[in-house]
Parts: C-alpha cells; structure tokens; sequence
C-alpha cells in the first residue's frame, strides 16, 4: 500500500475513532442524567474544589439548578446542623485523594434538612494524576428514620458505582486511543528542502487537542504550512480540527483546497492563502448550536524566492527573527473562520539567510502562572531569540521547560503548538 493510500486510511481511521467516542461520551452522559442519584464531579486542581458537573438527579435533590452551583464550592450544602467533624473528615479524603463514603446532615435551597449519603471516588488522568472527584450523593433521611430501604439504597448505589467505572474505563481507553490516532496525523518526516529546515512542537492540555499543524509539499518550489487552533476542548474540538486538517494537506498526485492541476504545466499551481481561508470560512460557517470556529494561518513558502505568502485568520502572526535585525511580529488580520464577513488579506515575508520564523498557538503566549500572570509575548521572543543559535527542535524544547517553569503548578488550560522554519543556507 503507498504512503498516500497510508495517509488516507489513517485520516478515515482517526474520524471513526472519534466518532466512537463521542457516542461513547453521549451515552455517558445520558447514563449520569438519567440517574436517580446525585451526581456531582469535583476540579481539585482548582482552588476550593470547585463543582465543574451536576447531573439533573442533583437538582432533583436539593433545587438547585446547575447554573447556580458551577464553579463554586460544594460548601452551599452545609447547614446549622451539619456535623463539623463530618466535614473535616471529607476534607482529609480530598486532600489525601483516596475514596470515601459517609453521611451527612444537608440542606435543600428552600433550607430544609435531608441526610445525604456521599461516596466520593477519585479520578485519574492518562498520567495517573488525580485530577477531580466524583461524589454520588443518596437521600438518605427515610433510612436514618426506618432502617426499611437500607439495601435497597445499597444495591442502588453499588450500581452505579459499578456502571459508572465501566463507563469511566471504556471511556479511559477510547480517549487514549483516539489521542494516538491524533498524535499519529501530526508531520512524521519534513519535506526536504536544501538549505531549509523545520521542527514542530506538540503539546496538547487534555487527551484530545483543538490545536493541529502540518507541512508539505504543494509543488516542486512551493511547501505549504499550517498551524490552527480550533476553539474548546474534547472531542468536539478535535472532530472538527481533523476534518480541516485533511482538507488543507493535499493528497499525493491530486488537486486539493491548497492546489490546482496546471494543465499547461507538469506541476501543480499554488491556491493564494487568502482564497483558501475564503473557502474554508465558506466550509465552515458559524453555527450558534455548535459554537464552533477556529483560527488559523496559514502559508506557503517559495523555496528558492524564500518569500512566505500567508493569511492569518484571528491567529497570531508569526514571530520572525532576521539574521541582521531585531525580531518582529508583523500585524496580521483577519476574523477567525467561521466569523468572517470580509475577504481576507494576504501577507508578504521576505526571508533570507540565517533567517527564522516561528508559528505558535496562542496557548504559548496565554499560558498562566499561579499570579495569574500570562507568559505573553516578549517573553516568548526573549526565549526564542537567546536560543537562536541552538538547532530548532532544541529551541522548542528549551521554551517548553520555560513554560513548565512559569506555570509552576498550575495547569496548562490550552494546547500548545509551535511550527518553526531556518534558512540554513549562506
């Protein structure tokens, strides 16, 4: 099988696994919604613990809506009467992050009691980090006044305990493999252009990433880069950002979005990029029940000119470091896709010897500390010029461990990406 019927089978492949997961996902979902317990999934990461999921069983419990508990501390359920020592005990479990069941005395809206059975149960991710805590919360208050309903309530909690970690496991399992099949439509070899090289870097936040990048040939002169960012996380997110990147990579011996059979020649003519973000904008309008849209830029660079042509499309520009001069990012325009009104402009970059440029996602420069403070752009081009001098792939990894360092123990809450370019030849 060629390369090219390669590429295509492992693009159809990756669309299926995602698909898979998110039927995985809705069934999940429908299984927590219909539960007649109260389910609700604690951040702690965050500070506080912050509530980030209640199911409709939750609201059923204590008439709160969901919208009035997000994001908030679980502490609104304590009352007058709720036992200190109980809570503190809760408390211990989430910090030392091991499962724990008890019960306590706890309040509806309207403020009258009800006795709540917690089991609380933590949650990994794919590095074996606890990340969050999910408790099922049981009325418990007829049982504490006629010990009748005790198994019944058991044998109803031990089910869904155990249908939750089923789900949770397969869950686990497909979100690893769709993240390898991601991973694995990621540029595996670089084309080969004398006295030019590229490196990329590839980090995403969750198991599956909005952000996604390639480079490639379009003809015998012209390599065509990308790098977009589509906005959320999760499984939606990566739908959509697959499906873009299999239009602008071109298949072998095809005209495609980025290219155009030239019958007047035995080459391939290279589609402006504006007209290619028009036409993905068209692809793609806005649509308010999804919600969905994506930066992007995208380039095309002549090899032998070493001109770069690009559009950006609500991306950041490209941050280029002249071999005599001081680095600059260059005022790019343009509304995201699937937000634009307007034609888009296209933009010129003269390179020469010596010369970089690097694409990045703007989860490079939004990164946040524990101050809250972003790690921004002048921080990104101080790191990226004094290691100038070092390969490209050493250059990414060197701002890699600058991130990691900034940010400290907070996490990184976008993906982050990086597509660099060097003229080598003198």
């Amino acid at each position: 099988m060629s390369k090219e019927s390669n590429e295509i089978q492992d693009g159809t492949h990756a669309e299926e696994a995602l698909h898979q997961l998110q039927r995985a996902l809705d069934l999940r979902e429908r299984v927590m919604e219909a539960s007649n317990e109260g389910i609700v999934v604690l951040d702690v990461l965050a500070p506080d613990n912050p509530i980030v999921y209640v199911n409709a069983g939750f609201e059923r419990q204590t008439g709160y809506h969901r919208d009035e508990v997000l994001h908030k501390s679980a502490r609104f359920i304590h009352g007058p009467e709720t036992d200190p020592g109980t809570l503190a005990r809760i408390r211990a479990a989430i910090d030392d992050r091991r499962p724990y069941t008890t019960e306590v005395l706890s309040y509806r809206k309207d403020g009258t009691p009800f006795w709540n059975r917690i089991s609380l149960s933590p949650i990994e991710n794919r590095e074996g980090e606890i990340t969050h805590f999910v408790a099922i919360q049981s009325d418990v208050s007829s049982r504490i006044q006629s010990n009748s309903d005790v198994q019944t309530a058991l044998e109803l909690l031990e089910k869904t305990n155990v249908q939750l970690t089923r789900i949770n496991r397969r869950m686990k399992k497909n979100l690893e493999t769709a993240a390898q099949v991601q991973q694995a439509m990621l540029p595996e070899h670089m084309p080969r252009v004398k006295g030019v090289e590229f490196a990329w870097k590839f980090r995403p936040c969750d198991e599956l990433a909005g952000d996604i990048l390639n480079v490639f040939r379009i003809n015998r002169k012209t390599v065509g880069l990308y790098l977009l960012d589509v906005s959320g996380h999760g499984t939606a997110a990566a739908l959509l950002a697959v499906s873009v990147s299999r239009m602008l990579s071109p298949k072998a011996l095809a005209s495609s979005l980025v290219r155009e059979e030239d019958v007047n020649a035995a080459d391939y003519k290279v589609v402006p990029p504006a007209r290619v973000a028009e036409q993905l904008n068209a692809h793609f309008p806005w649509d308010p029940d999804v919600g969905q849209f994506f930066t992007l830029i995208y380039g095309v660079l002549d090899t032998e000119a070493l001109t770069f042509r690009y559009v950006s499309a609500g991306h950041p520009g490209p941050a280029v470091f002249p071999c005599d001069g001081e680095p600059y990012i260059p005022r790019s325009s343009g509304m995201p896709v699937g937000l634009a009104n307007e034609p888009y402009d296209e933009h010129h970059i003269q390179l020469a010897p010596g010369d970089r440029m690097h694409l990045y996602s703007d989860g490079v420069t939004e990164a946040m500390n524990r101050k809250r403070e972003l790690f921004g752009v002048p921080r990104l081009l101080e790191s990226l010029g004094a290691n100038g001098d070092q390969p490209l792939a050493d250059c990414h990894d060197r701002l890699m461990a600058e991130l990691e360092a900034f940010r400290g123990a907070t996490r990184f809450n976008d993906d982050i990406s990086m597509l660099s370019v060097e003229v080598t030849r003198r």
